[in-house]
């Protein structure tokens, strides 16, 4: 199937939107090259600055460049090996739209509280 790209769009300034794996991948590129830059960063602050101090404030970067790893990782397993979530996932607005108001506070409250719970349950996991 061809699609004609509008010019208008392209004056503009309007590129089309990067998929989701393109926003993991430039995601997890940024958080690599921060986590390397931040070394230089604390140096430059501090030059007097130890090993511990480093690694005691990437301990968060790292974090964060695991946990996107995971989810991008995940999200290509289910893509994957089970092929209507990738359908789905893409149809997942026009789905959405089709709740009524209570239902998606539902849901969106039940992803939001079960998000929470895991941030108290991995918290509790490391204290």
């Amino acid at each position: 199937m061809l699609t004609t790209i509008n010019p208008s769009w392209l004056a503009q300034g309007w590129q089309k939107e990067l998929t989701l794996k393109e926003k993991l991948f430039f995601g997890l590129l940024f958080l690599s090259i921060g986590w390397v830059l931040i070394s230089i960063i604390l140096q430059l602050l501090d030059p007097a600055i130890g090993v511990l101090d480093f690694g005691t404030l990437t301990v968060a970067i790292f974090g964060l460049l695991v946990g996107w790893l995971a989810v991008y990782i995940s999200i290509w397993l289910q893509e994957l090996l089970w092929s209507p979530f990738k359908s789905f996932r893409k149809k997942f607005v026009h789905h959405f739209n089709q709740l009524t108001s209570w239902q998606q506070c539902i849901l969106y409250f039940s992803v939001f509280f079960l998000l929470l719970y895991a941030v108290i349950v991995a918290v509790g996991v490391v204290m």
